[in-house]
């Protein structure tokens, strides 16, 4: 906790110009993210706020004028091409011209320059932190957290953007993704695996943004999600899965996948004959968490709900928190787990439930009801109490979250408790363990060297008032 609230108020945001005066009182270029304040030219770069373009020219600074999506990041003076608050020392502005698509040649060099911030992948969470410590008691430049990433692209021919495909290029003959090279891409057949990811197939081959997966187009490529994301490829013909480029062992494919769409589940798991799969989104790897439990087919009844050919499993999940003396309630593990429910014999399905989308289905066995949630619910499944609350969940026209809520609370709906089967853990990561252990230790170190620049800055300061006086 002492280490949240000292970050809070000692955040870069907080020592620089305050984004929001400089976004109301500044002089905005066109429909570009720079401002002109007092005398300085800023951009904001999502996820960290404004940053001040140094050694601009003002008189000669101009926003790239393009109704572009793309060049709302991209301005240049009479010295440099600036993409975002970075200089572009090997671009010649008095020769720059946009090809389109992220983009940008002077005829010599040619760079893609993406209109999206990302995290600064070159800056390690120790660098940030020192140099915040800096920036806090220093006033000098806050750091580069997040940043326009930009590519040059290792090419002495003209490119031109590919329409309707966001972020390609080509020269011809070879096709750039972010001002990479996607190897043998063929454009003519190039396309997205669904229009939103940076999966990419053509005729033959498989992409992840430029890198090429060592497998073929099968025709069956789709992605699959939890509710949550980590949006996974998965080939449906071959049982194979990649995240992004990082490929599970496919001598032990192939891989049935669960859980695909579950919002009660943080990891989806796959099944092999070996043994059953997750993907550690901590560890960067494939982590086999078990035996196959299951019997013959396995089918999905609802994305979180699924059997064998004998039983009903279900997922749900369960966090880890850790409770230190100075830190609060901090969070230290996330597990998704598979539940056995019942023998599969005599469930029937009755009815969806929907507030414009399908929230959950009503099962029956026997002459019990049960609410097999797909939305709002904090847990899977839910045993329907009485007739009265049956026909509320048929018959209603308006069914929220704060109804569901209200039915749990006056236990017209009771949880049902499964019998737990198979556990996935993700553990937070040590770097974010670290710091929560040491964190006293880490706050005097913070106001340590807090108290050396402040001691610094006083001694200059009477430096040049004694060297006054003498005067």
């Amino acid at each position: 906790m002492l280490f949240f609230i000292f970050f809070i108020n000692f955040s870069p945001n907080e020592k620089d110009v305050n984004s929001f005066e400089i976004e109301t009182n500044g002089e905005k270029y066109g429909k570009s993210e720079f401002i002109k304040y007092n005398g300085k030219v800023y951009v904001l770069v999502w996820g960290n706020g404004m940053y001040t373009l140094n050694n601009v020219d003002i008189d000669t600074f101009r926003a790239i004028s393009s109704e572009d999506f793309y060049s709302k990041v991209v301005g240049l003076d009479k010295n440099h091409v600036y993409f975002g608050n970075i200089a572009i020392p090997d671009l010649d502005p008095n020769k720059f011209y946009i090809i389109g698509n992220g983009y940008y040649s002077d005829g010599t060099n040619t760079y893609y320059c993406s209109p999206v911030s990302e995290r600064n992948k070159d800056l390690s969470i120790i660098s940030e932190l020192f140099q915040i410590t800096i920036n806090v008691f220093s006033k000098n430049k806050k750091p580069q957290t997040y940043i326009y990433p930009y590519k040059k692209v290792e090419t002495d021919k003209k490119l031109r953007a590919v329409k309707n495909m966001f972020s390609f290029a080509t020269d011809g003959k070879k096709v750039y993704y972010k001002g990479e090279i996607l190897e043998n891409a063929d454009l003519n057949t190039l396309k997205s695996v669904d229009g939103y990811t940076e999966y990419f197939v053509d005729k033959e081959n498989v992409y992840y943004q430029s890198k090429l997966l060592p497998i073929k187009n099968s025709g069956e490529l789709k992605i699959v999600s939890t509710k949550q994301g980590n949006r996974v490829l998965y080939d449906e013909a071959n049982g194979y899965v990649f995240i992004e480029d990082y490929s599970f062992d496919r001598e032990k494919g192939p891989y049935k996948v669960l859980g695909n769409g579950g919002n009660h589940l943080y990891n989806l798991f796959f099944v092999a004959k070996d043994g059953i799969y997750f993907y550690n989104t901590q560890k960067k790897k494939q982590e086999r968490i078990g035996n196959n439990i299951f019997i013959g087919n396995i089918e999905e009844l609802t994305p979180n709900v699924f059997t064998d050919d004998k039983n009903i499993y279900y997922f749900d999940t369960y966090d880890v928190w850790f409770k230190g003396k100075n830190t609060g309630h901090i969070l230290t593990s996330k597990n998704t787990i598979i539940y056995y429910l019942d023998k599969k014999d005599n469930w029937e399905k009755v009815s969806d439930i929907s507030d414009g989308i399908v929230v959950g289905t009503i099962w029956k066995k026997g002459n019990d009801y049960y609410y097999f949630d797909e939305f709002y619910m904090e847990n899977t499944i839910y045993q329907i109490v009485d007739n009265e609350t049956l026909d509320y969940l048929l018959n209603a026209n308006n069914i929220n979250h704060d109804n569901m809520v209200n039915l749990v609370e006056n236990k017209k709906l009771i949880v049902v408790n499964g019998e737990e089967k198979i556990r996935a853990t993700t553990e937070l990561s040590g770097v974010y363990r670290f710091v929560i252990k040491y964190s006293k230790i880490f706050i005097f170190i913070l106001i340590a060297i807090g108290g050396i620049f402040r001691l610094y800055k006083n001694s200059k300061k009477n430096k040049k008032i004694t060297e006054i006086i003498k005067k």
